[in-house]
């Protein structure tokens, strides 16, 4: 869900708006009366700028976006929109480029999305990105932050072309931080080395050594969080279809996993995310040599650092094992399944519908149909459990079924199975 503007922290409601007036701060008038007036045009614009920080009442401001953020956490959506609509015509008297013109903005588009009215979110939400452009730059973070948000909110709303305009930027957002991150730490394992053989320089190597550790943690920070908007926006726009969108998904993947490679040790779990993105993206393009290794790899990291109950781990060690189908290492595959399947039955532990679902139709494939019935069951009965009886997740399990027990020659049971997917259908 797109939330309101906040450069420091994303939340579900309104941002804090005592937060937001301590971020920017218009020119004070006397501030202004200290720069020198060069030319006629620039004793003009100081003059103007007096008049609009004069003008503009940012306590009045404040308190109607808060009174606002109030009465949307209450549902009180008339309430909202009043508040919000009057802090956007206070703040428009604002310098053109303050940050809280694009904060009033997005709130009105976050209120729009929360009334279902996507259309009148979609204008606020582009005025608010041509705004936070305009003030911070088109490289800054933030503003790539709030177009992988507004990109994926054109592709829930059917606006492909425009989702992917943005899209593009962020992919080559991604590479550039990236290789500046490679760039800058490998500079200073240069000045390392040359300082090794110029001892004379030691004064100069402490400072170095410092600037490294503040800089590298810094772009490691940054990088952490380019890699989680980098996987969002890849997962948003991996199912799409076409040549162009694959390719795209693709350097969002690498990027994100080249960055968290970079910042987290070998063992993260999410470093196994990561892997587990491009795994599967290769993974459903054919791509079974380059998945592999990823898919593998996400599993053991998922094994070690959360264990085998968890849903994660269940789900990575399900792609593996459809990776090593792929490649007709189908006993390898069983043998994964049979593995956590035999432990958690042990330990009375509920497993994931999709993975006992993909066991049964691989038990199925090599003629074991009077088992794969029973996985099936168990599958149906936990998919009931988590959605319901009439799901629609639902339907495509219950064909399977129907087929594992025709093949056992219990026609009238599949029957019944099939009926049942049909109605579910409509």
């Amino acid at each position: 869900m797109l939330t309101p503007i906040n450069r420091s922290k994303s939340t579900i409601f309104p941002v804090c708006v005592v937060w937001a007036i301590t971020l920017v701060c218009p020119v004070h008038p006397a501030t202004a009366q200290t720069q020198p007036a060069t030319s006629p045009t620039t004793a003009i614009t100081a003059t103007t700028t007096e008049a609009v920080a004069a003008a503009f009442d940012g306590a009045k401001w404040a308190k109607l976006t808060k009174t606002g953020s109030n009465a949307f956490i209450n549902s009180d959506f008339a309430g909202a929109e009043r508040n919000f609509k009057a802090a956007l015509e206070e703040v428009k008297l604002a310098p053109a480029n303050d940050l809280r013109i694009a904060e009033s903005f997005n709130n009105l588009g976050v209120l729009y999305v929360a009334r279902a009215q996507p259309a009148k979110a979609e204008s606020y939400f582009e005025k608010a990105a041509k705004v936070r452009e305009a003030a911070l730059g088109s490289g800054d973070k933030d503003v790539i932050a709030g177009q992988s948000k507004l990109a994926q909110f054109y592709l829930t709303n059917g606006k492909r072309d425009k989702a992917m305009l943005l899209i593009s930027k962020i992919a080559d957002y991604g590479d550039t931080e990236t290789r500046h991150l490679n760039d800058v730490a490998a500079s200073f394992k240069k000045l390392s080395t040359y300082y090794q053989t110029h001892r004379k320089l030691e004064e100069s190597e402490i400072g170095v050594k410092q600037a490294e550790e503040k800089t590298l943690s810094e772009m490691k920070a940054q990088a952490v969080e380019t890699a989680v908007m980098l996987d969002a926006v890849g997962n948003a726009v991996k199912d799409i279809g076409g040549e162009k969108t694959a390719a795209l998904a693709e350097r969002l993947f690498k990027s994100a996993l080249a960055l968290r490679q970079k910042t987290l040790s070998s063992e993260h779990a999410a470093l196994a995310s990561s892997l587990e993105n491009l795994g599967r993206l290769y993974l459903s393009q054919g791509r079974t040599a380059q998945a592999e290794p990823l898919l593998k790899r996400a599993y053991e990291i998922s094994l070690a650092t959360l264990g085998e109950g968890r849903r994660e781990t269940q789900m990575r060690l399900d792609y593996y094992a459809q990776v090593c189908l792929a490649m007709n290492r189908t006993g390898e595959a069983e043998a994964l399944y049979r593995k956590v399947l035999d432990s958690q039955e042990k330990g009375a532990k509920k497993n994931s519908p999709d993975l006992l679902a993909n066991f049964a139709a691989l038990l199925v494939k090599q003629g074991k149909c009077a088992e794969a019935v029973r996985y099936y069951a168990r599958a149906l009965k936990i998919q009931e459990s988590l959605n319901g009886p009439q799901h629609a997740s639902l339907a495509a399990l219950l064909d399977s079924y129907a087929y594992a027990l025709n093949k056992c020659n219990r026609g009238a049971e599949a029957q019944k199975c099939l009926a049942r997917a049909k109605s579910i259908r409509g």
